[in-house]
């Protein structure tokens, strides 16, 4: 009998979306829980460690960590999406997309909590802010994501043209690597370029391959898909 499984998270893509993809890949039923940002004040004392997603399975005890959720759905539900034989493949694909993600860190989040960065809270909202939250924000997407694409160009290509891994069918990797990137042409991000992808043709027909599984077609409507 399958597992009774609930996701919880904001009513975003974010963190939650790599493992809804996994989830959906393998055709396994689970409710997704979304949640607005209102309530997340009165809710967050009531989480073990102060932050989404949760992961409840047959009413059992409260799950967290998104990674460790998108492993365990790969090695539970699926031969292809993370099996044992390809685990140094997968890993390695899987770190180099987390140092994508932190490296975009800062230019994201000092628009978001600049206080996080030794500035005042509304410091976004000031001229000098808005100017750090433009010129980090473009930097980045001027010099580093054009390392990082490089980087996955190459995986892709090595692994025969498909994924990041060997192989016919996606990895957890790319169900973390498609909703990262999908992000930055969605037009939501302050001073990113929704068409900052278009010059890496590989990135692009990586994306809508992966948007074309028959799992996953129709589910975006927005961005690359």
């Amino acid at each position: 009998m399958a597992p009774k499984i609930k996701l919880t998270y904001f009513d975003i893509e974010g963190v939650a979306e790599p493992i809804r993809l996994a989830l959906i890949l393998t055709g396994t039923e689970f409710e997704d829980d979304r949640i607005p940002f209102s309530q997340w004040k009165d809710m967050k004392p009531r989480t073990p460690y102060g932050k989404l997603p949760l992961m409840t399975i047959d009413d059992g005890p409260v799950r967290t960590e998104s990674k460790a959720m998108l492993r365990w759905v790969g090695a539970t539900f699926s031969n292809d999406l993370y099996p044992r034989e390809k685990l140094f493949e997968i890993e390695e694909a899987v770190g180099i997309v987390e140092d994508m993600n932190k490296s975009w860190t800062g230019p994201l989040y000092i628009g978001m909590r600049p206080q996080n960065f030794g500035h005042p809270q509304d410091f976004s909202k000031t001229e000098e802010g808005k100017e750090k939250v433009a010129s980090m924000r473009k930097q980045w997407v001027a010099e580093t994501l054009p390392e990082f694409l490089g980087f996955f160009e190459d995986m892709i290509e090595k692994a025969g043209g498909k994924w990041l891994v060997e192989g016919d069918q996606p990895s957890i990797a790319d169900c973390l690597l498609v909703p990262a990137l999908r992000n930055f042409t969605r037009g939501h991000v302050d001073h990113v370029d929704a068409s900052c992808l278009d010059g890496n043709p590989i990135i692009v027909a990586y994306i809508k391959r992966f948007c074309a599984l028959p799992e996953v077609q129709g589910r975006y409507s927005n961005g690359v898909h």
